[in-house]
């Protein structure tokens, strides 16, 4: 999904996974192609780095992050990973704010996931925090053919923010290009942060363009936190051109709850080669990720942490899932 001379802009990927050397009929045949998209709230390794953003989540920080806490919250993700798959785990995971390769490998060789055998794309970025994207993929459902990282230097930060994921995939009969994101928090104001949002919206989108104008037989996914609404210009832009298309929730629920209000800003979209019809998204909003809201009603996702006290949940993120039927939409 990308394009012009914003290439310039696009890094080659480090070595954080080993291409598989995989033919299309090596494949295991599954009825269904699945992302999971997660925001785990802060998922940092308790060991201390040369980064000072996670000096709050070691044991002797401000949060006295503790390995147990943090065992307990990769054993949470890893139930929601295979609670989500259902009869079988997601063939891609989109990944943000974990904190490096670590805690990726604790993921995958989790004893409740390492039979899924996934693999992942990394890289550190240059936010100060050291927050990043991820993904996972399993190789028996997908062959990895390329991967790549599209810096965002924001006009007017000195230091940049998450780059773009890209990875590029071969199934059984297509090339499945999958984005992952993670857009500015309107953190210091919504006003004063939304040209940075409109920003990413444009480079994102000119990648799209571009990508499909040289492979327009390609399948894409773009998926992530992007901080924004289904209704908000960021949004409206990236979707301007009609090549981007979001697949709502079919349940109509909401990701992110914030002063009593629910809102979508976790979002999927399809762009390529695809019947709109044959994708479906529903936001995963079992009774383990939510915890009763006290301050205003009704129920909110089950965090971490609420302000510096230790919660013991999971994320102030819920998790939103798409699934394309290959019985339909593809010929195995």
């Amino acid at each position: 999904m990308f394009f012009i001379s914003v290439l310039i802009l696009i890094c080659s990927a480090c070595p954080v996974a080993v291409p598989l050397n995989q033919t299309s009929d090596s494949f295991t045949i599954g009825s269904e192609l699945s992302l999971l998209f997660y925001n785990v709230e802060n998922l940092f390794h308790p060991s201390d780095d040369s980064i000072s953003g996670d000096d709050p989540f070691t044991p002797v920080g401000e949060r006295y992050w503790t390995y147990k806490k943090y065992r307990k919250k990769i054993s949470s993700i890893c139930k929601v990973i295979l609670a989500a798959g259902g009869w079988e785990p997601p063939w891609f995971i989109g990944l943000c704010e974990i904190e490096n390769e670590k805690v990726l490998k604790d993921l995958i060789f989790h004893p409740l996931l390492i039979n899924s055998n996934y693999k992942y794309l990394h890289r550190d970025s240059p936010v100060h925090r050291g927050i990043d994207v991820a993904l996972l993929y399993k190789p028996d459902r997908v062959s990895l053919l390329s991967h790549r990282f599209i810096i965002n230097d924001l006009p007017g930060r000195a230091r940049g923010t998450r780059d773009f994921l890209h990875g590029e995939f071969a199934t059984a009969n297509d090339t499945l290009d999958i984005f992952i994101n993670h857009w500015t928090s309107k953190y210091g104001g919504a006003y004063e942060t939304e040209e940075l949002r409109l920003y990413q919206a444009k480079l994102l989108s000119c990648v799209i363009d571009t990508l499909l104008l040289n492979q327009g037989g390609h399948k894409v996914i773009i998926a992530g936190d992007f901080n924004d609404n289904s209704h908000s210009a960021s949004i409206q832009l990236l979707c301007k051109s009609g090549q981007i298309r979001e697949i709502p929730p079919q349940n109509g629920k909401c990701t992110y709850k914030y002063h009593g209000k629910w809102d979508l800003i976790d979002h999927i979209f399809i762009a390529g080669s695809w019947s709109q019809n044959e994708c479906r998204s529903e936001v995963i909003e079992a009774q383990y990720l939510l915890e009763k809201d006290v301050s205003y009603t009704g129920v909110k996702p089950f965090r971490t942490y609420s302000g510096f006290a230790y919660n013991g949940g999971i994320s102030d993120h819920l998790p939103i899932l798409l699934r394309y039927d290959l019985k339909e939409g593809l010929s195995y």
